[in-house]
């Protein structure tokens, strides 16, 4: 089995995407804006050259994309009202 190329930006994707939700919620000294996201910045351009594609797995980034910025501000709104 070979891989394709949209099967390699897929999962590097998927990777860049779940990179963002999990270190978006790091704001200390506002580090979520250089180390979260340019990488989800980076994983949204992906999904946006692979969705063109008939595949149902393409709906996964934008979905972990989305729980991303929800988590992140989240923890902002958070640190911004009890710290």
């Amino acid at each position: 089995m070979e891989a394709k190329k949209n099967d390699i930006l897929f999962w590097f994707g998927i990777l860049t995407a779940i990179w963002f939700a999990w270190l978006g919620m790091i704001w200390m000294y506002f580090t979520a804006l250089f180390i979260a996201y340019p990488v989800g910045l980076l994983s949204l351009l992906i999904w946006l050259k692979i969705r063109h594609e008939n595949k149902s797995r393409n709906k996964y980034i934008p979905l972990i994309l989305i729980i991303g910025v929800i988590l992140s501000l989240s923890t902002l709104i958070y640190l911004l009202v009890f710290d």
